[in-house]
């Protein structure tokens, strides 16, 4: 039974706009505005965005395992399935980079980092200034790219293994590693690179989606360069545990977004400070 992360109280305001009595707005430069089978993730800061110094973090969790945190190592990374990346030494303003998170079951239960590397301008649209004032970016993307990419036997912890060609032996995270801050949410002691992609699975098995119609995002900030985390949605921010999500239902049009309120502790760097974060799905 998969494991869910409990949701308390937050100090955040948390808006949900279904596409009935709303109209969602696509971004007028993604993907010639044909935006079916696409979600559009929208990050918003206190100041204009810095990309060498702060590495701006998209995680979501497609399995049911709960929310995922910034401080993700102190619940072994259950509630990580993939996150995009960009800026701080990850991706660049032309295209994030996005990497594939699953517990591998023949390591002891170690995490395994995987870096996927499917995604294109044909797919994809990413624009850094969003509301031009420099303060917000949009990146959209096809949910297809996040169907198992890598061909993942046990995708998700607790599935059924779905069958595979030929399973590659793929890094994994030692339990004994010691405990370092990384801008991606990876395993203690590792940081993602681009590893051997285990074969993939047969066309008639990979088209069907191992993952739940109801996906589970958050959006952080890290230090570049592998520093620690500096902000997140939740009251708490770097340390935060308790911010229920934003929340989609991948199966209708809907627009989530997340107003957020002072939290507990400002950030020095205010380009790394969240203040809002929006989801929009489009079937």
């Amino acid at each position: 039974m998969l494991r869910r992360a409990s949701s308390v109280t937050f100090a955040l305001t948390l808006v949900v706009v279904a596409a009935c009595g709303h109209q969602v707005t696509p971004s007028p430069s993604a993907l010639n505005n044909d935006l079916s089978g696409h979600m559009q993730v929208k990050f918003g800061v206190n100041a204009p965005l810095d990309f060498n110094d702060v590495t701006y973090v998209i995680a979501i969790d497609m399995c049911g395992t709960g929310v995922p945190y910034p401080q993700a190592l102190y619940t072994g990374y259950n509630s990580y399935t993939f996150a995009f990346l960009v800026g701080g030494g990850f991706g660049s303003t032309a295209l994030p980079l996005l990497y594939q998170y699953y517990v591998n079951p023949n390591s002891s239960g170690s995490l395994t980092v995987l870096a996927v590397n499917n995604l294109n301008p044909s797919t994809t649209a990413f624009n850094p200034n969003y509301n031009g004032q420099n303060s917000e970016f949009e990146f959209t993307f096809v949910r297809s790219d996040l169907n198992n990419p890598l061909g993942i036997a046990l995708p998700c912890p607790g599935s059924t293994p779905l069958p595979t060609l030929s399973p590659t032996a793929t890094p994994t995270v030692s339990a004994g590693a010691t405990p370092s801050a990384s801008p991606a949410p990876t395993a203690v002691g590792a940081t993602p690179s681009p590893s051997p992609t285990p074969s993939p699975l047969p066309s008639s098995v990979a088209t069907a989606s191992p993952y739940l119609s109801t996906w589970t995002f958050n959006l952080m900030t890290f230090a570049a360069n592998h520093g620690p985390a500096l902000d997140s949605l939740g009251y708490g921010g770097p340390t935060d545990n308790t911010f229920g999500g934003i929340v989609v239902d991948t199966t209708t049009t809907a627009a989530v977004t997340s107003y957020r309120n002072t939290p507990q502790a400002i950030p020095q760097l205010q380009a790394a400070y969240i203040t809002y974060g929006e989801v929009d799905n489009y079937p």
